[in-house]
């Protein structure tokens, strides 16, 4: 029973026979006069059972409409008071008005509307008991509530407590878009239906592509349909019997099962993955799923959101299995080539991040978790709800953070900081994880990787050093513990502060900068080699004190080219016309010198990059080309009285940009050591970035790094892409980088990369989705992606061809709506 009917319980009255049930009235004498007199004047004076003139028809209105229609004259305005004892007004219209046994009941006949608000009663015949309240009505019934739409060919109401029945009756719920029908239908106080033998859907026409039939069901506006005893169906044919089904009928979150999913790969086998949401209140949810893998097992997932307040958010996931196979490192694996083990059935992932204001303050807290059972994990489970990008991309669309790449160490941390107008402060602690430690590979004892624990940072934003000079300063400090199980760790404290002085003239600008990177150690020396390998180095450096200097030059020069066209007309037929008026050519050139001192750092310690700072002497120079076009277009603005009136608009848009650049290296111009095996190359390569925006649907980018002394390119990035909302989308992309043995820069492997991505969207229900990538150097690593989809008013279907190095996945979906979507 619904709990609301057992707070305010009803009795509807029956109606068997009209005689029967005027004799059981007790009719008030003033309500009678009221209703009586209220009902002549409508009439005009008419008698009381004469039929109405036809020219003064009552309540025209078309069959299906989603609004009331307007009320003409000679409407009938019926008083009451509703269940809280507020005086409320019906107006009833139609064709014809009479009233029987002496104004105890009115019949109206033909285009019948009784109206109050928004909510409305249409049909072809009505008889309305006045004591009582109660409304029969027959023929082509229309109720549309608040909330829903109510179609029958018969129905009686209660019009105070919007209690009743229909006969062949259908319900219509716009949020969640779902048709319930049912031979009888009984609406109870509130919003709780009970239907005899019902059909549920979310499919529009007379046979929808699926439904669920019951003998019996229940229900709640805003909550859920329970069916009994039902039967699913496709195209009204039944294909299941299901003893018990519950839709829901929400328009928010709900509690349910998700959509499966399902499919065959080399590596798993058969699978099949069913999600549970749980809705645990208005800010937190929890998501429970059963992964079943021929060849794996069974794998358990656990996911769990909360979001408090507006400024905290936070989410975690962890998938566990015990693994019904190990990789022994033979050519028959899935991993072979990579000297690696994976020795141990128990696997596992836990990742999440957390974001949050402290109460009361302006401390902002982060924290990221992302610890993995072993270096495989994450490229078995790339796919799939309980995949690597699925987390991926969920956590970088809620959190704007990314997670490191599949087969990279993995990082967990917080950060706690303050801003201020010009100062920040920020604490935090970093641990890096590598999973290809243990499981038949390299002892935890051999752990080499670096641990920032603690550390702080501090930092003073760009501005002036006092109001009066033109001189700003900015600085940055650190103070960290970098700790590793396996060689040196210790403490590393760094300043770097920074001036800057600013000059702005007629002929361009010039920005002079001078700052010293100021380092301190406080190491220990374990008796275990360092991260090098190498115990014959000791890393006894203390400090080092690097000044830095900079000048840089830039100007503009820029033309405007104005275009002749016919001005636009400001007109309604003009409205979405557009003209390009002029376009803007400008020039951009820059030089920069760039130096820091060059000193030893050989004896320091070495945790990361940032303690190998190469000395330098660098003169760099670019050129900016920039074509900008102005547009003027015709649209719709509401002017001071609210009217839409045609106005004209002006943008600006970018069409080209073409950055030049090199560099000239000093010191490698001087270099005399090794030069027996590597020449000088004082000149860096041509770096060129050329974007183009041809149209809002075409574009084009190419980035390219070209030797002048290998004359080739070294290093090429290039894309085209075309976008039209009508047919589809296309994307074609090239990567190359070509392996250097040069004394200033080291590659190893060459890389021939392209992308091809298509997506068709001009095929009607039909979508089809390609994207290849192909590694021209390492054929083996080509990645083809097929996705075939058939998407109806109710439901979709997506089949999906995935090709790997070493894998094949093949997958169904099928998505009914509001089942689970």
């Amino acid at each position: 029973m619904h709990p609301r009917m057992t707070r305010c319980p009803y009795r509807r009255p029956s109606f068997p026979d009209r005689r029967d049930r005027l004799a059981a009235m007790r009719v008030n004498a003033r309500i009678l006069f009221v209703a009586v007199l209220a009902f002549l004047c409508a009439c005009a004076g008419g008698p009381s059972h004469a039929a109405a003139s036809p020219k003064s028809r009552m309540g025209q209105a078309k069959e299906g409409s989603a609004g009331a229609p307007a009320a003409p004259r000679g409407v009938s305005p019926l008083l009451m008071e509703s269940e809280d004892q507020r005086l409320v007004r019906w107006e009833l219209t139609a064709d014809r008005v009479s009233t029987l046994n002496d104004v105890e009941v009115m019949e109206a006949e033909g285009n019948v509307l009784l109206k109050r608000g928004g909510e409305y009663l249409k049909a072809d015949f009505a008889r309305y008991y006045i004591s009582t309240r109660w409304v029969y009505l027959k023929g082509n019934v229309v109720v549309r509530t608040a909330k829903d739409e109510l179609t029958a060919e018969e129905a009686e109401f209660d019009l105070r407590s919007r209690v009743g029945w229909l006969k062949k009756g259908r319900i219509f719920m716009a949020g969640p878009h779902v048709y319930i029908a049912g031979d009888r239908i009984d609406k109870h106080w509130g919003d709780m239906y009970t239907f005899s033998r019902a059909k549920v859907t979310t499919c529009d026409g007379d046979v929808p592509a699926w439904s669920v039939t019951a003998g019996e069901a229940v229900l709640e506006v805003d909550g859920y349909a329970r069916l009994g005893r039902s039967t699913f169906q496709i195209n009204d044919v039944p294909v299941a019997y299901v003893p018990y089904f519950l839709l829901p009928t929400k328009t928010t979150r709900q509690t349910g099962l998700l959509v499966p999913e399902y499919g065959r790969s080399l590596g798993r086998g058969m699978y099949y993955n069913q999600p549970f949401f749980w809705a645990l209140g208005e800010s937190s949810d929890l998501t429970l799923n059963e992964y079943v893998m021929e060849k794996r097992g069974f794998m358990h997932g656990v996911e769990y959101r909360a979001r408090p307040a507006a400024d905290t958010f936070g989410w975690l996931r962890f998938d566990w299995l015990y693994d019904k196979s190990r990789d022994a490192g033979d050519t028959s694996g899935l991993h072979s080539g990579d000297g690696l083990l994976r020795t141990n059935y128990e696997r596992f992932w836990l990742r999440g991040m957390f974001d949050s204001r402290l109460s009361g303050s302006d401390w902002r807290f982060k924290a990221d978790v992302d610890y993995v059972s072993d270096q495989y994990f994450l490229l078995d489970f790339k796919e799939g709800f309980s995949g690597f990008g699925r987390s991926r991309g969920d956590l970088f669309e809620w959190f704007s953070r990314d997670l490191q790449e599949k087969d990279r160490d993995r990082v967990s941390g917080f950060l706690l900081s303050r801003d201020w107008d010009r100062f920040c402060l920020a604490l935090s602690s970093y641990y890096t994880q590598n999973p290809a430690l243990g499981h038949g590979n390299r002892p935890f004892s051999e752990d080499d990787n670096v641990q920032r624990m603690p550390q702080a940072d501090a930092f003073l934003h760009k501005g002036r050093l006092l109001p009066a000079l033109p001189l700003e300063v900015e600085a940055g400090a650190q103070a960290v513990y970098l700790h590793r199980r396996n060689g040196t760790r210790g403490a590393r404290y760094e300043v770097i502060p920074r001036l800057t002085l600013p000059v702005s003239t007629p002929y361009g600008s010039l920005i002079a900068g001078a700052g010293v990177v100021q380092t301190l150690y406080e190491t220990e020396y374990p008796s275990r080699p360092d991260a090098s390998g190498s115990s014959s180095v000791r890393q006894t450096g203390v400090s080092r004190t690097l000044p830095e200097v900079s000048l840089a030059g830039a100007t503009e020069f820029a033309r405007v080219f104005p275009l002749e066209a016919a001005p636009l007309s400001l007109s309604d037929k003009g409205v979405g016309e557009s003209r390009w008026t002029a376009f803007r050519h400008s020039v951009q050139p820059r030089l920069e010198y760039r130096y820091r001192l060059n000193e030893d750092q050989e004896d320091n310690p070495y945790y990361d990059d940032q303690d190998r700072l190469e000395a330098k002497s660098e003169l760099v120079y670019s050129l900016t080309n920039v074509l900008t076009g102005k547009k003027e277009s015709v649209v719709l603005n509401k002017d001071e009285n609210g009217a839409m009136t045609p106005a004209l608009k002006t943008s600006y848009a970018d069409l080209l940009r073409l950055r030049v650049e090199q560099a000239y290296d000093m010191r490698e111009a001087s270099r005399v050591r090794d030069r027996d095996s590597y020449s000088r190359h004082a000149f860096g390569d041509i770096f060129s970035d050329l974007t183009v925006y041809a149209t809002d649907a075409v574009s084009f980018s190419t980035r390219n790094n070209w030797s002048p002394y290998l004359r080739e390119l070294t290093r090429h990035q290039s894309g085209a892409s075309l976008h039209l909302p009508e047919y589809g989308s296309v994307y074609v992309g090239y990567d190359l980088r070509k392996a250097l043995d040069e004394y200033t820069r080291k590659r190893e492997d060459d890389i021939k990369y392209l992308r091809f991505d298509i997506q068709t969207a001009a095929l009607g229900p039909w979508r089809l989705g390609a994207s290849l990538k192909n590694d021209f150097k390492n054929l083996k690593n080509k990645e083809t992606d097929l996705r075939l989809s058939y998407n109806h008013q109710c439901f979709s279907i997506t089949g999906r061809i995935l090709k790997e190095p070493r894998e094949e996945t093949y997958q169904l979906f099928i998505t009914l709506s509001g089942l689970g979507d």
